[in-house]
């Protein structure tokens, strides 16, 4: 059953429709409309950024990445291959699965086009899913062949820098202690992530390729890449195996000096980017919120005014302050349903548009990313429950002055 003071607030929100108090109903609605649609768009971006830049991320290099201290500052050290470690990494808790890896770097060359490339080199035991679904043409590198086959798998951005497809071969050029070495791999297939900061350096391989070229012993790797299961942690994981290797440690000098790194710890420089767009969000948030109160105050108080003989006829016939307050509070609350709808439908088709079609281009090398991501949520429920909670609470404080009008004084006004 509806209460007293929203029918009321019904009627007279359909009796303004041709008073003046209408022009200011419908600038507070359009207002909220587009503040709304403002921040679900902004949300939608920061959060695609971070979810794509992540998935990315943790597709090449998993969630945690055990390597040795040194590894971090950028020079490569092998540590021990330890059956010990796996098991224990492997029945830690949040732990979907690790494997170790193999990676070296150098330049592939293809007629007069070269660009620099890091080989990584992974066995059977390596969950390729992620790389399984980004890929465009061709198939992986056969990683269960009796013996190494020189296959890689390229990126299509750096095969279309060198000219050259699936099937085609890439002459590689390794340097280790001042000795080249030349060898050719053919490559067997292309992905395609849209992170080219990645794309364009990355190469998966069979391990045993890899091992060749840096003549790594077959006892030691470069790390350990391990992915951390849905609704863990990733620092909560990172710590617990942490204290694996320093139990491991005690019984092999070799990972005295290995930790459990995360993606933030190997690549601060995108996580900086990345929470300086998320400070950006927030102040734009912050800005379309200040203007959405500030013109529904302004609605709420020319409401009231124009309805002066009416607040004193309610209250000379016994009703209460606060239900009168409550009658402008719900046509408030009238004002942003409306333009709430309107802004999520504006904001929603456009997120869509984009998700859909990716309309809006990137330049990777400002954004890292070729395509506007966008992400859809349970932050945009929260978003709009929020929005209107902070809108009521706010609308508060101009209803106070309905408490001021005295009955005797105005009787007079036009009801």
């Amino acid at each position: 059953m509806q209460s007293l003071e929203y029918l009321i607030a019904r009627r007279t929100a359909q009796s303004d429709s041709q008073s003046r108090t209408s022009v200011m109903s419908r600038i507070a609605t359009v207002t909220v409309a587009l503040a709304m649609a403002a921040m679900i768009l902004t949300l939608a971006v920061v959060q695609g950024f971070r979810r794509q830049i992540y998935a990315d991320l943790s597709g090449f290099g998993a969630d945690i990445r055990i390597v040795d201290v040194a590894t971090l500052s950028g020079t490569d050290k092998s540590i021990p291959l330890s059956s010990d470690l796996l098991q224990r990494v492997a029945a830690t808790d949040g732990v979907a699965w690790v494997a170790p890896y193999v990676a070296t770097e150098g330049m592939a060359k293809c007629g007069d086009n070269v660009v620099g490339l890091q080989l990584k080199g992974v066995g059977t035991s390596y969950n390729t899913e992620w790389w399984q679904s980004r890929l465009v043409e061709g198939a992986l590198p056969d990683f269960e062949a009796a013996q190494r086959g020189r296959q890689m798998l390229l990126s299509r951005k750096t095969a279309s820098q060198l000219g050259i497809g699936v099937g085609d071969r890439v002459e590689m050029l390794f340097v280790e202690d001042n000795r080249p070495r030349r060898d050719a791999f053919k490559v067997v297939g292309l992905y395609h992530t849209g992170f080219e900061e990645m794309d364009r350096v990355v190469a998966l391989c069979d391990e045993r390729d890899v091992r060749r070229e840096v003549t790594i012993a077959d006892d030691r790797v470069s790390g350990y890449d391990v992915a951390i299961a849905d609704g863990y942690q990733v620092d909560d994981v990172a710590a617990a195996l942490d204290e694996e290797i320093f139990q491991q440690a005690g019984q092999d000098e070799g990972f005295v000096s290995t930790l459990a790194a995360t993606l933030q710890m190997r690549h601060p420089v995108i996580f900086d980017w990345m929470q300086a767009h998320t400070v950006i969000a927030r102040v734009v948030i912050i800005i379309m919120m200040v203007v959405l109160l500030f013109n529904m105050a302004a609605a709420m108080l020319i409401m009231v005014f124009d309805r002066i003989g009416m607040i004193g006829a309610l209250k000379a016939l016994g009703l209460r302050t606060a239900a009168i307050r409550r009658i402008f509070l719900y046509r408030a609350a009238l004002i942003f349903v409306r333009g709430a709808v309107w802004g999520n439908l504006i904001g929603g088709v456009l997120a869509l548009v984009q998700w859909q079609w990716q309309v809006i281009r990137l330049d990777p090398t400002g954004y890292m990313l070729s395509v506007l991501p966008i992400d859809i949520g349970w932050w945009w429920l929260w978003l709009n429950v929020g929005s209107f909670a902070v809108a009521i609470v706010v609308m508060l404080l101009p209803s106070v002055v309905v408490a001021g009008i005295k009955p005797e004084r105005t009787l007079r006004y036009k009801l």
